[in-house]
């Protein structure tokens, strides 16, 4: 009889692999993705449904394992997928890091001698232990972590590049062939857990249970570390002795159904929550949650976040951005300085150039780290959309704004050339006073929010044009940076491609290793208008379309170059051809503009977005050179 195998997978590539591989096996597989606790909360859905096994990866194969009755086998990472990550990042100029468990660094290490590759490894026994290795990593001046799913999604959290050792066809066949082996074996039996045990350890609080003669019954792990002490020190001891403070005589004797205080334990603030437990209407006993001040925060700015507006997380760190070319290095290192005060920054670039990636890094290396980063852009919104969505609004569609969102964080304003004037006018009274108004509202509400505004180009040419208000450009402009275009900095492209083939190896199951040098230098010749976000694109493209590997061939994507070449060309005229010869740039110039507004009928916005310019720079043009129908 047929096994029935549930897959977990902890990325969507691996999903794919499986499916791709189960097309010429034909074997009874029910695939589902999820990481860690996500994946073990699908595996405890899907227990009791009759599978016989489960197959999953890594740390979310062993949390899966001891918590489901289910047999569980683990996709081994095999030393051809070592090979093939480590081929990737060869030639990778920073310093690289392998972090994961004894028995992978041991075909690491051995794969790394062969290539002639100079890697750091830092061998873990559990996955408690990551954090500490990662920070190591930091001390150590490492710039990339390769390794498991839970291994690079810390190391991204330390700002960390991160490559995924991604799994091939070769493991994938061999868990699946392991898992009919051992699919007969019985399902384990596990103890059962006490009621109280379960519902503490769900609890990102501190919980301290006590019966009736206010002995301690229950102590969760973070109540432990919270108050100093381990729980079979107090098991059955009278709570007061933990701290005076979680006497429950006193709410017995009333019947007092809650308490709430703040209270400081070894110099740290906590929220302290009492509430007393009856059967009944006979007292039985009281339960105590310590939550710190801090995560109180936290969780005011994800309900702000949830109910208030979109924001969007910020993943981006300095350590991840791609920076060969000496201009953007110090752009960078610049922006890093910014971000250790909380002055206003203004961030000029092309679109695509990654403007917001920039203002990511700084929020996430700034005292505001652990609140929202809201991202707002002008040119989305009519002048009443955009101060609804701005400042919110009151009455029957009554909604929170994007300052209100990013209470403690940082607001991100793109396009801010963009903003209407009456729009602006409002948002210089809310920085100067740090309080908003609802539309159509009366009452002030406060924020602390740290502007980050973005433009395409030099804002002093919309105050010329009357565009932008002169004094907003003062209050927003605490701090410059420049993002140059992408065909300013063609040395970057090789990196950033490294790193966008190893985020769609893991998107989509491939196992790339480059390009070949006559792809690359097809890259290089072009002229990138969208910047680092065309690129990325187009990288995502050629991925998809390809084999899986290991090297992207130029005669497989040729139809795919040509489209990005053709997109290049420029925009023509619609009559005929202009006579170049014996002109001046500065003539050249007038006339197609001239041509082009005569064609648009003289609109301005039509004749820009023809020309590629901004409608500012456009009037300007006009007004100096006199260009008229």
């Amino acid at each position: 009889m047929m096994a029935r195998i549930l897959v977990i997978a902890p990325y969507p590539g691996l999903r794919d692999l499986f499916e791709e591989v189960n097309n010429d096996l034909k074997k009874d597989i029910h695939i589902e993705v999820g990481d860690l606790y996500r994946g073990l909360s699908i595996a405890k859905e899907m227990e009791q449904e009759g599978f016989d096994i489960i197959i999953s990866r890594g740390a979310t194969a062993r949390l899966i394992r001891k918590h489901c009755n289910i047999p569980v086998i683990e996709v081994k990472i095999s030393g051809y997928d070592i090979l093939r990550t480590l081929t990737l990042v060869k030639g990778y100029p920073g310093k690289m890091g392998l972090m994961s468990y004894f028995n992978t660094i041991q075909g690491a290490d051995a794969i790394g001698t062969l290539l002639e590759m100079d890697l750091s490894f830092y061998s873990i026994d559990r996955e408690e232990e990551i954090k500490q290795g990662i920070r190591k990593a930091v001390e150590d001046e490492v710039q990339v972590i390769i390794g498991d799913v839970i291994t690079t999604s810390v190391a991204s959290g330390f700002g960390l590049n991160a490559i995924l050792i991604t799994s091939g066809r070769e493991s994938v066949i061999e868990s699946i062939e392991e898992a009919e082996q051992v699919a007969f074996y019985t399902q384990k039996e596990r103890k059962g857990r006490r009621f109280f045990e379960t519902v503490s350890r769900s609890f990102h609080e501190g919980v301290i249970a006590v019966n009736a003669q206010e002995e301690v019954q229950l102590i969760n792990e973070k109540a432990e570390k919270f108050l100093g002490i381990k729980e079979e020190q107090i098991i059955g001891q009278q709570a007061a002795k933990i701290h005076q403070l979680l006497q429950f005589d006193v709410l017995f004797s009333r019947k007092q159904a809650s308490f709430e205080t703040i209270c400081k334990l070894h110099g740290e603030d906590f929220v302290l929550r009492k509430f007393i437990l009856e059967e009944n209407g006979e007292i039985v006993g009281g339960l105590a949650f310590l939550e710190e001040i801090g995560e109180v925060q936290r969780m005011e700015s994800r309900i702000r976040q949830k109910f208030f507006a979109k924001p969007m997380q910020a993943r981006m760190h300095f350590n991840q951005l791609v920076a060969i070319n000496e201009t953007l290095k110090e752009q960078f290192e610049l922006g890093s300085k910014f971000s250790r005060n909380d002055s206003p920054v203004l961030i000029y670039g092309e679109p695509g150039s990654g403007k917001q990636s920039l203002g990511q890094a700084i929020h996430n290396e700034s005292v505001r780290k652990d609140f929202p980063f809201v991202f707002i852009n002008c040119e989305a919104y009519t002048a009443e959309q955009l101060e609804a969505e701005l400042f919110g609004t009151t009455g029957g569609d009554e909604k929170a704004g994007a300052f209100e969102a990013a209470h403690n964080g940082t607001l991100f304003i793109d396009a801010v050339g963009k903003m209407p004037l009456s729009v602006q006018a409002k948002l210089i009274n809310v920085l100067q006073e740090s309080k908003i108004t609802h539309v159509q509202g009366d009452q002030s509400i406060p924020v602390n929010v740290r502007l980050i505004s973005a433009h395409s180009c030099d804002l002093k040419e919309e105050i010329t044009a009357g565009g932008f208000r002169e004094d907003l450009f003062h209050m927003i402009n605490g701090a410059t940076l420049t993002i140059p275009a992408l065909r300013e900095r063609k040395e970057d492209i090789p990196e950033l491609v490294r790193w966008f083939i190893a985020s769609f190896n893991a998107k989509y199951g491939k196992q790339i290793v480059g390009l070949r040098p006559d792809v690359m230098e097809r890259l290089k010749a072009a002229d990138w208008p969208g910047n680092v976000q065309q690129l990325k694109n187009m990288i995502e493209r050629i991925c998809i379309s390809t084999s899986t590997g290991p090297f992207i061939e130029l005669a497989e994507i040729m139809d795919i170059l040509n489209d990005l070449f053709e997109e290049q060309t420029p925009i023509g005229l619609k009559g005929n051809v202009i006579d170049i010869e014996n002109k001046t740039l500065e003539e050249l110039e007038k006339e197609i503009i001239a041509r082009v507004l005569e064609e648009e009928d003289y609109n301005q916005s039509h004749a820009a977005k023809r020309l590629g310019i901004n409608r500012s720079t456009l009037w300007r043009k006009i007004r100096e050179d006199n260009v008229t129908g």
